[in-house]
Protein backbone atom coordinates (compact mmCIF):
# COMPACT_ATOMS: atom_id res chain seq x y z
CA UNK A 1 0.00 0.00 0.00
CA UNK A 2 1.24 3.51 -0.84
CA UNK A 3 2.15 6.05 1.81
CA UNK A 4 -0.87 8.15 0.83
CA UNK A 5 -3.18 5.14 1.22
CA UNK A 6 -1.74 4.31 4.64
CA UNK A 7 -2.22 7.93 5.72
CA UNK A 8 -5.83 7.89 4.58
CA UNK A 9 -6.52 4.73 6.59
CA UNK A 10 -4.90 6.17 9.71
CA UNK A 11 -6.22 9.73 9.44
CA UNK A 12 -9.77 9.04 10.64
CA UNK A 13 -8.71 7.12 13.80
CA UNK A 14 -6.13 9.85 14.45
CA UNK A 15 -8.84 12.52 14.18
CA UNK A 16 -10.96 10.56 16.68
CA UNK A 17 -7.99 10.41 19.05
CA UNK A 18 -7.30 14.14 18.58
CA UNK A 19 -10.93 14.96 19.37
CA UNK A 20 -10.83 12.84 22.53
CA UNK A 21 -7.61 14.51 23.69
CA UNK A 22 -8.95 17.99 22.99
CA UNK A 23 -12.19 17.19 24.83
CA UNK A 24 -10.20 15.87 27.80
CA UNK A 25 -8.09 19.05 27.82
CA UNK A 26 -11.13 21.32 27.62
CA UNK A 27 -13.00 19.41 30.32
CA UNK A 28 -10.56 18.59 33.11
CA UNK A 29 -7.41 20.73 32.77
CA UNK A 30 -7.15 23.28 35.65
CA UNK A 31 -10.39 21.94 37.13
CA UNK A 32 -10.63 22.56 40.91
CA UNK A 33 -11.24 19.67 43.29
CA UNK A 34 -14.39 18.92 45.22
CA UNK A 35 -17.99 19.98 44.68
CA UNK A 36 -17.03 23.20 42.90
CA UNK A 37 -15.02 21.25 40.34
CA UNK A 38 -17.93 18.88 39.75
CA UNK A 39 -20.34 21.79 39.24
CA UNK A 40 -17.99 23.53 36.83
CA UNK A 41 -17.52 20.31 34.87
CA UNK A 42 -21.21 19.40 34.54
CA UNK A 43 -22.80 22.85 34.24
CA UNK A 44 -20.17 24.89 32.38
CA UNK A 45 -17.46 22.90 30.65
CA UNK A 46 -19.33 19.81 29.49
CA UNK A 47 -22.22 21.67 27.79
CA UNK A 48 -19.67 24.02 26.19
CA UNK A 49 -17.67 21.11 24.75
CA UNK A 50 -20.85 19.41 23.51
CA UNK A 51 -22.07 22.66 21.91
CA UNK A 52 -18.72 23.12 20.16
CA UNK A 53 -18.83 19.56 18.81
CA UNK A 54 -22.47 19.84 17.70
CA UNK A 55 -21.97 23.27 16.12
CA UNK A 56 -18.90 22.16 14.20
CA UNK A 57 -20.69 19.04 13.00
CA UNK A 58 -23.77 21.01 11.90
CA UNK A 59 -21.78 23.69 10.04
CA UNK A 60 -19.59 21.10 8.34
CA UNK A 61 -22.62 19.09 7.21
CA UNK A 62 -24.38 22.21 5.92
CA UNK A 63 -21.20 23.22 4.09
CA UNK A 64 -20.90 19.83 2.44
CA UNK A 65 -24.54 19.82 1.32
CA UNK A 66 -24.32 23.34 -0.08
CA UNK A 67 -21.07 22.58 -1.91
CA UNK A 68 -22.78 19.56 -3.44
CA UNK A 69 -25.96 21.52 -4.26
CA UNK A 70 -24.04 24.26 -6.06
CA UNK A 71 -21.34 21.85 -7.30
CA UNK A 72 -18.69 24.33 -6.20
CA UNK A 73 -15.94 23.74 -3.67
CA UNK A 74 -15.75 27.35 -2.42
CA UNK A 75 -19.37 27.49 -1.23
CA UNK A 76 -19.81 27.93 2.52
CA UNK A 77 -22.83 29.07 4.60
CA UNK A 78 -21.04 32.25 5.65
CA UNK A 79 -19.86 33.17 2.16
CA UNK A 80 -23.36 32.70 0.71
CA UNK A 81 -24.86 35.02 3.30
CA UNK A 82 -26.72 32.22 5.11
CA UNK A 83 -24.97 32.82 8.44
CA UNK A 84 -25.39 36.60 8.17
CA UNK A 85 -29.07 36.19 7.30
CA UNK A 86 -29.60 33.97 10.32
CA UNK A 87 -27.66 36.41 12.52
CA UNK A 88 -29.68 39.38 11.24
CA UNK A 89 -33.02 37.76 12.06
CA UNK A 90 -31.71 36.48 15.40
CA UNK A 91 -30.74 40.01 16.41
CA UNK A 92 -34.07 41.35 15.11
CA UNK A 93 -36.01 38.86 17.23
CA UNK A 94 -33.73 39.68 20.17
CA UNK A 95 -34.77 43.31 19.87
CA UNK A 96 -38.50 42.70 19.25
CA UNK A 97 -39.37 39.39 20.98
CA UNK A 98 -37.07 39.00 23.95
CA UNK A 99 -39.53 37.06 26.09
CA UNK A 100 -40.37 34.20 23.72
CA UNK A 101 -38.08 31.21 24.12
CA UNK A 102 -38.46 29.98 20.50
CA UNK A 103 -38.02 33.44 18.96
CA UNK A 104 -34.27 33.16 18.41
CA UNK A 105 -34.10 29.75 16.69
CA UNK A 106 -37.17 30.49 14.55
CA UNK A 107 -35.85 33.92 13.64
CA UNK A 108 -32.44 32.49 12.77
CA UNK A 109 -34.07 29.81 10.61
CA UNK A 110 -36.17 32.41 8.78
CA UNK A 111 -33.06 34.49 8.11
CA UNK A 112 -31.09 31.51 6.82
CA UNK A 113 -33.95 30.51 4.51
CA UNK A 114 -34.32 34.06 3.24
CA UNK A 115 -30.62 34.33 2.40
CA UNK A 116 -30.57 30.98 0.60
CA UNK A 117 -33.76 31.82 -1.29
CA UNK A 118 -32.29 35.14 -2.46
CA UNK A 119 -29.07 33.51 -3.65
CA UNK A 120 -30.98 30.79 -5.54
CA UNK A 121 -33.35 33.35 -7.06
CA UNK A 122 -30.38 35.37 -8.32
CA UNK A 123 -28.81 32.22 -9.72
CA UNK A 124 -31.95 31.20 -11.61
CA UNK A 125 -32.90 34.68 -12.84
CA UNK A 126 -29.48 35.72 -14.09
CA UNK A 127 -28.18 32.20 -14.81
CA UNK A 128 -25.08 32.89 -12.77
CA UNK A 129 -21.95 30.81 -13.03
CA UNK A 130 -20.61 29.41 -9.72
CA UNK A 131 -17.96 32.14 -9.34
CA UNK A 132 -20.53 34.89 -9.99
CA UNK A 133 -22.92 33.21 -7.58
CA UNK A 134 -20.24 33.25 -4.92
CA UNK A 135 -19.67 36.96 -5.47
CA UNK A 136 -23.43 37.58 -5.19
CA UNK A 137 -23.44 35.68 -1.90
CA UNK A 138 -20.53 37.74 -0.59
CA UNK A 139 -22.36 40.97 -1.51
CA UNK A 140 -25.52 39.72 0.21
CA UNK A 141 -23.43 38.76 3.22
CA UNK A 142 -22.02 42.30 3.45
CA UNK A 143 -25.48 43.91 3.22
CA UNK A 144 -26.96 41.68 5.92
CA UNK A 145 -23.96 42.11 8.22
CA UNK A 146 -24.18 45.90 7.86
CA UNK A 147 -27.92 45.82 8.59
CA UNK A 148 -27.26 43.76 11.72
CA UNK A 149 -24.70 46.27 12.95
CA UNK A 150 -27.12 49.12 12.26
CA UNK A 151 -29.83 47.40 14.29
CA UNK A 152 -27.46 46.92 17.21
CA UNK A 153 -26.30 50.53 17.05
CA UNK A 154 -29.91 51.77 17.26
CA UNK A 155 -30.94 49.40 20.05
CA UNK A 156 -30.53 49.68 23.82
CA UNK A 157 -27.16 49.09 25.48
CA UNK A 158 -28.22 45.76 26.97
CA UNK A 159 -29.36 44.50 23.60
CA UNK A 160 -26.15 45.80 22.04
CA UNK A 161 -24.03 43.79 24.44
CA UNK A 162 -26.11 40.66 23.93
CA UNK A 163 -26.27 41.11 20.15
CA UNK A 164 -22.51 41.43 19.77
CA UNK A 165 -22.44 37.73 20.71
CA UNK A 166 -24.13 36.88 17.39
CA UNK A 167 -21.58 38.87 15.42
CA UNK A 168 -18.45 37.21 16.85
CA UNK A 169 -19.56 33.75 17.95
CA UNK A 170 -19.05 31.99 21.28
CA UNK A 171 -19.79 28.64 22.90
CA UNK A 172 -19.71 30.09 26.42
CA UNK A 173 -23.52 30.43 26.72
CA UNK A 174 -24.20 26.71 26.30
CA UNK A 175 -26.95 25.18 28.45
CA UNK A 176 -28.51 21.74 28.47
CA UNK A 177 -32.11 22.94 27.93
CA UNK A 178 -31.47 24.15 24.37
CA UNK A 179 -28.49 21.92 23.66
CA UNK A 180 -30.22 18.54 23.88
CA UNK A 181 -32.97 19.34 21.30
CA UNK A 182 -30.27 20.75 19.01
CA UNK A 183 -28.22 17.57 19.32
CA UNK A 184 -31.29 15.48 18.50
CA UNK A 185 -32.12 17.54 15.40
CA UNK A 186 -28.54 17.41 14.09
CA UNK A 187 -28.48 13.62 14.49
CA UNK A 188 -31.84 13.30 12.69
CA UNK A 189 -30.63 15.47 9.79
CA UNK A 190 -27.39 13.50 9.55
CA UNK A 191 -29.38 10.26 9.37
CA UNK A 192 -31.59 11.82 6.65
CA UNK A 193 -28.48 12.81 4.71
CA UNK A 194 -26.97 9.35 5.00
CA UNK A 195 -30.19 7.80 3.67
CA UNK A 196 -29.97 10.20 0.71
CA UNK A 197 -26.25 9.67 0.11
CA UNK A 198 -26.81 8.10 -3.32
CA UNK A 199 -28.97 11.09 -4.29
CA UNK A 200 -26.13 13.46 -3.41
CA UNK A 201 -23.79 11.35 -5.54
CA UNK A 202 -26.24 11.56 -8.46
CA UNK A 203 -26.55 15.33 -8.06
CA UNK A 204 -22.85 15.74 -8.79
CA UNK A 205 -23.50 14.38 -12.30
CA UNK A 206 -25.65 17.43 -13.10
CA UNK A 207 -29.35 18.12 -12.69
CA UNK A 208 -30.34 16.77 -16.11
CA UNK A 209 -28.45 13.49 -15.74
CA UNK A 210 -29.62 13.08 -12.15
CA UNK A 211 -33.24 13.57 -13.27
CA UNK A 212 -32.83 11.00 -16.05
CA UNK A 213 -31.52 8.53 -13.47
CA UNK A 214 -34.67 8.92 -11.35
CA UNK A 215 -33.82 11.71 -8.89
CA UNK A 216 -36.75 14.12 -8.27
CA UNK A 217 -34.61 17.22 -8.82
CA UNK A 218 -36.91 20.07 -7.57
CA UNK A 219 -37.95 18.20 -4.44
CA UNK A 220 -34.39 17.16 -3.63
CA UNK A 221 -33.16 20.74 -4.08
CA UNK A 222 -35.85 22.04 -1.68
CA UNK A 223 -35.02 19.37 0.88
CA UNK A 224 -31.31 20.21 0.85
CA UNK A 225 -32.05 23.94 1.20
CA UNK A 226 -34.39 23.40 4.14
CA UNK A 227 -32.05 20.98 5.87
CA UNK A 228 -29.02 23.26 5.41
CA UNK A 229 -30.94 26.26 6.69
CA UNK A 230 -32.05 24.35 9.80
CA UNK A 231 -28.46 23.33 10.58
CA UNK A 232 -27.13 26.87 10.22
CA UNK A 233 -30.02 28.34 12.23
CA UNK A 234 -29.46 25.91 15.09
CA UNK A 235 -25.84 27.00 15.38
CA UNK A 236 -26.52 30.73 15.03
CA UNK A 237 -29.30 30.62 17.65
CA UNK A 238 -26.91 29.21 20.26
CA UNK A 239 -23.37 30.06 19.19
CA UNK A 240 -23.66 33.06 16.89
CA UNK A 241 -21.62 33.50 13.73
CA UNK A 242 -18.89 30.86 13.36
CA UNK A 243 -17.32 31.08 9.91
CA UNK A 244 -15.30 28.82 7.60
CA UNK A 245 -15.82 25.46 9.33
CA UNK A 246 -18.35 24.63 6.61
CA UNK A 247 -15.68 25.39 4.03
CA UNK A 248 -12.68 23.58 5.52
CA UNK A 249 -14.21 20.36 6.86
CA UNK A 250 -15.64 18.98 3.56
CA UNK A 251 -12.34 19.58 1.76
CA UNK A 252 -10.30 17.87 4.46
CA UNK A 253 -12.72 14.95 4.55
CA UNK A 254 -12.72 14.57 0.75
CA UNK A 255 -8.93 14.35 0.74
CA UNK A 256 -9.15 11.51 3.26
CA UNK A 257 -12.04 9.38 1.97
CA UNK A 258 -12.99 10.61 -1.51
CA UNK A 259 -16.34 11.85 -2.82
CA UNK A 260 -18.76 9.01 -1.93
CA UNK A 261 -21.27 10.74 0.34
CA UNK A 262 -22.06 7.62 2.37
CA UNK A 263 -18.51 7.83 3.75
CA UNK A 264 -17.86 11.53 3.19
CA UNK A 265 -20.75 12.76 5.37
CA UNK A 266 -19.77 11.14 8.70
CA UNK A 267 -16.09 11.99 8.21
CA UNK A 268 -16.99 15.62 7.38
CA UNK A 269 -19.14 15.79 10.51
CA UNK A 270 -16.32 14.46 12.66
CA UNK A 271 -13.72 16.85 11.21
CA UNK A 272 -16.10 19.78 11.64
CA UNK A 273 -16.62 18.86 15.29
CA UNK A 274 -12.86 18.58 15.77
CA UNK A 275 -12.20 21.97 14.13
CA UNK A 276 -14.82 23.70 16.29
CA UNK A 277 -13.46 22.17 19.50
CA UNK A 278 -9.90 23.08 18.48
CA UNK A 279 -10.94 26.68 17.72
CA UNK A 280 -12.76 26.99 21.05
CA UNK A 281 -9.74 25.63 22.92
CA UNK A 282 -7.53 28.20 21.19
CA UNK A 283 -10.06 30.94 21.96
CA UNK A 284 -9.86 30.14 25.67
CA UNK A 285 -6.10 29.55 25.94
CA UNK A 286 -4.35 31.91 23.51
CA UNK A 287 -4.76 35.09 25.55
CA UNK A 288 -5.90 33.69 28.91
CA UNK A 289 -7.49 34.97 31.09
CA UNK A 290 -8.96 36.99 28.21
CA UNK A 291 -11.22 34.82 26.05
CA UNK A 292 -11.32 35.44 22.30
CA UNK A 293 -14.59 35.07 20.35
CA UNK A 294 -14.50 31.68 18.64
CA UNK A 295 -15.75 33.24 15.40
CA UNK A 296 -12.58 35.36 15.31
CA UNK A 297 -10.41 32.25 15.69
CA UNK A 298 -12.22 30.31 12.95
CA UNK A 299 -11.94 33.34 10.65
CA UNK A 300 -8.20 33.55 11.30
CA UNK A 301 -7.86 29.84 10.52
CA UNK A 302 -10.33 29.73 7.64
CA UNK A 303 -9.31 32.89 5.80
CA UNK A 304 -5.91 31.53 4.71
CA UNK A 305 -7.55 28.19 3.88
CA UNK A 306 -10.04 29.96 1.60
CA UNK A 307 -7.23 31.87 -0.16
CA UNK A 308 -5.32 28.59 -0.63
CA UNK A 309 -8.35 26.90 -2.19
CA UNK A 310 -8.96 29.95 -4.38
CA UNK A 311 -5.35 29.89 -5.57
CA UNK A 312 -5.65 26.20 -6.46
CA UNK A 313 -8.75 26.92 -8.57
CA UNK A 314 -6.98 29.75 -10.39
CA UNK A 315 -4.03 27.50 -11.21
CA UNK A 316 -6.27 24.72 -12.47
Amino acid sequence: MSAAGMWQRQAVPLSVLATALLAWWALVVTLPDGEMGRTILLELRLPRVVLALVSGAALALAGLWLQTLFRHGLVEPGLLGVTSGASLMAVLTLVLLQGWVWALPLGAFAGAMLALALVLALARHYRLEPESLLLAGIALNAVMAATTQLLLMLSADVTLRAGSFWLMGSFSYADWHSLLPTLGLVILLLLWGLRRASAFDLWLLGERDAGHLGLPVPRFRRQVIWASAVLVALVVAQAGSVAFIGLMAPHLAARLVGQRHAVLMPVTVWIGALLALFADTLAQRLMAPLELPVGVVTALLGGPAFLFLLQRRWRS
